[in-house]
């Protein structure tokens, strides 16, 4: 009867601990997903579509790794071994979150040319009927009764919806900032399953030796691997988040002003619209590219020293390399700092953890001071500030330059 109830005991434990694992590893991604993502369709299908991205960036790293037979090798390699290992799949991640941002902004400009086209024949439409209202309601003035009922039926005309409401709509909905977040929460959802997940599963329940033990391991010796695995999946999650938002950040930036001396701060909406949908509208004929690439190249380096400053990142071609560049370095630093889990023969977390949080606050406090207040383009910004002062028009609420409506601290990013 003790070896049962020891038996028991140990598999609750180990059940609260895979359970309370699986939270912290988890937590990020689907706090993002119910309250982000499943409310909104496009949302969910562009969240999954994230995910493939990086499944496709796992497999390339994975057939880059292919030569190596097991990680003894990083270890007897030393650093040199671990950056030839590291550095290409960091590039094929980096490859996979800008293909991805790059094929969205396609897809969502064919999918706001169509909703244009939908709405100018709505309007085309709703002309023509109100002409026709007015040409029948002419043709028999003489009679009160269908007078009457004319001008009833022309004023349900003229009392129709917005007929931008369905490009509104899209806006909130397509938005970069919301879009980003999703993109971000299937990138990070899958990346921590393929962390974390092997783990979790063989961990969870009964083990092998049918005893419910927990593993512990020379790199963390002092905490269960489940808790160790946890903290870092729950991190990169994080990470992943912000590097898809500096993506869209940084791509959006190269798609606007991509053009030959369109680097600059002028955020008028027909400079922004051309560039959209031509992303290298006026870029520099073949005399002047390469004079042209090496002055962006030191514009990208100048822009970077300006995360930390009050003005942040500018809306520049500049300002987009440098939260790409950002995004690179920091992800390369990320995938470093884990080096002494394997490089050490005991307790490399002890080094590892606190420098892989290090890295979560220093992209988070640069992310907040580089595109504080302008993380959506122009006219996104200037689109949904024209909804929040319809909406609350009636109620009589003010809404500041800044997008905050009321008493509420959330203004436009």
């Amino acid at each position: 009867p003790g070896w049962h109830e020891n038996t028991s005991s140990r598999l609750i434990m180990t059940f609260l601990l895979s359970l309370g694992s699986f939270l912290v590893a988890f937590s990020p991604s689907l706090s993002l997903l119910f309250t982000v993502v499943f409310p909104k369709p496009q949302l969910v299908i562009l969240s999954i579509t994230a995910a493939f991205f990086y499944l496709l960036s796992a497999f390339f790293s994975s057939l880059f790794w292919l030569p190596v037979p097991d990680g003894s090798a990083a270890k007897e390699g030393g650093i040199a071994t671990l950056l030839a290992l590291t550095i290409p799949s960091v590039i094929f991640q980096m490859a996979g979150r800008c293909s991805f941002v790059k094929l969205y902004f396609r897809v969502e400009g064919v999918i706001r040319r169509s909703v244009k086209r939908h709405e100018e024949e709505t309007i085309a439409a709703t002309h023509a009927r109100n002409n026709d209202n007015r040409s029948h309601r002419s043709s028999n003035r003489n009679n009160d009764s269908t007078n009457n009922y004319d001008d009833d039926d022309d004023d349900e005309g003229s009392n129709d919806g917005d007929p931008h409401a369905e490009t509104n709509a899209l806006q909130l909905q397509l938005n970069d900032l919301s879009c980003s977040l999703s993109s971000g929460c299937g990138y990070a959802l899958l990346h921590s399953l393929f962390l974390y997940g092997t783990l979790l599963a063989s961990e969870s329940g009964e083990s092998s030796t049918s005893t419910g033990g927990t593993l512990y391991q020379p790199s963390c010796s002092d905490v269960p691997s489940l808790i160790h695995g946890a903290v870092i999946a729950c991190l990169f999650s994080i990470l992943d988040v912000m590097w898809m938002m500096l993506t869209f950040f940084g791509m959006r930036r190269r798609a606007l002003y991509g053009g030959h001396g369109n680097d600059n701060n002028n955020n008028n909406s027909s400079n922004i619209n051309n560039n959209m949908h031509n992303p290298y509208n006026g870029r520099a004929t073949s005399s002047n590219t390469t004079t042209w690439k090496l002055s962006q190249w030191k514009r990208t380096v100048l822009e970077s020293l300006t995360f930390l400053s009050p003005k942040g990142l500018s809306d520049s071609f500049s300002g987009g390399n440098a939260a790409l560049g950002l995004v690179f370095y920091s992800h390369l630093l990320a995938s470093l700092v884990l080096a002494p889990n394997g490089l050490m023969e005991r307790d490399g977390c002890l080094i590892s953890l606190p420098c892989l949080a290090g890295v979560v606050i220093l992209v988070g406090v640069l992310f907040k001071t580089g595109v504080k207040g302008h993380f959506l383009p122009e006219d996104q910004r200037r689109r949904i500030l024209g909804l929040r002062m319809e909406d609350v028009a009636a109620s009589g609420a003010v809404v500041g330059s800044n997008g905050v409506i009321g008493n509420d601290n959330a203004g436009i990013m």
